[in-house]
C-alpha cells in the first residue's frame, strides 16, 4: 500500500508540474488554473436540453464543437447560430483531427475538453501525443453514454492524463459536466483508480486508471449560477 501511495504521489507531482498546478499530495482538488483556456465541447446534442446548448454557446472560451454524428452537424450549426456563435466551428468525422489541431496550435497553453456524449472522439484525440499533453479532459461517465462506444471509453481511461469523470449518478444535468470542465466549484471530485465493467459502469479497481471522479454536486448552487448566466 505504501509503495502504491508513493507511486500515486509521484504521478500527481509530475502531472502538477506539466499542467502548471500547485504540487499537492493531499488528494484535494487542484485549484482553478485554466481560466480562459480554449474550450472544446464534444457532444451529440440530441439528448441535451436547451439550457445546456445555451450554456455552451454563452461560454466566451468556446472554440470548437464536435460530434460523433455527422448528420447532427447541420442542427448544431443552426443552434449555435441562433445563439450568435457563428464564430464557433462544428465538426464531425474526418474533420475532427484538423479542427483540434487548429485549436491546440492557436495557444501555448492548455485546451479544455468537455465530453457530453460517448467517448469516441475523446479517445481519438488523446491517442495523439501532441494532443494528449495539452488537453485537460472532462468526460461524462454516464453508463448509457459510455456503452455507446465502450472500447473508446476504455481507451480514454488509459490514454488521458488524470481525466475528470462526471458520474450522472452524482449529477443530473449535463451542464454540470461543462461547469466541471470550466473548473467551477459545483462538483466535488476525488482521486480514484477506476475501470469500466461490461455494462459501462465506472468501478473502482486497484489496477485501474488514475482519474478524478465526481462524488457529489451542489445542483442548487449550479442552477442559480445557470439562471444568471442565461439571463
Amino acid at each position: 500500500m505504501a509503495e502504491e501511495l508513493d507511486r500515486d504521489r509521484r504521478e500527481l507531482a509530475a502531472l502538477a508540474q506539466r499542467f502548471g498546478l500547485p504540487q499537492t499530495v493531499s488528494g484535494a482538488d487542484f485549484p482553478p488554473s485554466q481560466t480562459g483556456a480554449p474550450l472544446i465541447v464534444d457532444t451529440g446534442f440530441g439528448d441535451d436540453s436547451d439550457a445546456v446548448i445555451a450554456l455552451v454557446a454563452a461560454e466566451p472560451s468556446l472554440t470548437l464543437v464536435s460530434t460523433v454524428d455527422e448528420q447532427d452537424v447541420r442542427r448544431l450549426r443552426l443552434l449555435l447560430d441562433l445563439h450568435d456563435r457563428t464564430d464557433v466551428p462544428v465538426v464531425a468525422g474526418d474533420e475532427l483531427d484538423e479542427a483540434v489541431t487548429r485549436v491546440v496550435t492557436s495557444t501555448n497553453g492548455l485546451v479544455r475538453w468537455a465530453g457530453l456524449g460517448p467517448a469516441t472522439n475523446a479517445a481519438l484525440v488523446v491517442g495523439k501525443p501532441a494532443f494528449a499533453e495539452r488537453l485537460v479532459i472532462t468526460q461524462t461517465a454516464a453508463a448509457a453514454e459510455l456503452r455507446r462506444d465502450l472500447t473508446a471509453a476504455r481507451l480514454l481511461l488509459t490514454r488521458a492524463e488524470l481525466p475528470k469523470l462526471v458520474r450522472l449518478d452524482t449529477v443530473r444535468h449535463h451542464g454540470l459536466v461543462v461547469s466541471t470542465a470550466l473548473q467551477l466549484p459545483f462538483v466535488a471530485l476525488r482521486r480514484a483508480h477506476v475501470a469500466l465493467d461490461e455494462s459501462g459502469r465506472l468501478v473502482e479497481a486497484s489496477g485501474g486508471a488514475l482519474a478524478r471522479v465526481s462524488v457529489k454536486a451542489d445542483e442548487r448552487a449550479f442552477l442559480g449560477w445557470l439562471s444568471r448566466v442565461l439571463g
